[in-house]
């Protein structure tokens, strides 16, 4: 497998930089395939999401649909696809999506909850727990 970075899939979803869309694109078609994909990890997916939101001022729901459709493409895998899956769905309901897929994957960890200080967190995520003082 070969690691992408994060600007390589905001510049396949924005097109913000029409030659460096074209090329990521066409190292894409050459060099992943279901056999062997590009490789998302879980920071670089939570990065997509950050910029998209901030720099480029996509909305949850636009952020969600474009993510998904990532998930779904046979020529790249992410790292606790699952988790993301889930962590998106709370995402698009308001929950940060870093937030939202650290209380996944402890839940896929068996961790009965994760303690935070973040009411907010803790109000948008069963998995969260908050920490009164």
């Amino acid at each position: 497998m070969i690691g992408l970075d994060t600007n390589v899939i905001v510049r396949i979803l924005t097109g913000d930089d029409a030659r460096q869309q074209q090329a990521a694109l066409a190292f894409l078609r050459a060099n992943c395939s279901n056999e062997r994909p590009g490789w998302v990890n879980r920071i670089v997916a939570v990065e997509i999401a950050w910029v998209l939101e901030r720099a480029y001022k996509f909305t949850h729901e636009q952020i969600t649909d474009a993510m998904e459709r990532l998930l779904h493409t046979a020529e790249l895998r992410f790292e606790n696809h699952d988790a993301l899956r889930a962590a998106l769905a709370a995402y698009r309901q308001g929950a940060d999506l870093a937030d939202a897929l650290l209380g996944e994957i402890n839940r896929e960890k068996t961790c009965t909850t994760t303690i935070t200080f973040d009411r907010r967190a803790a109000e948008r995520l069963p998995t969260f727990t908050l920490l009164e003082t």
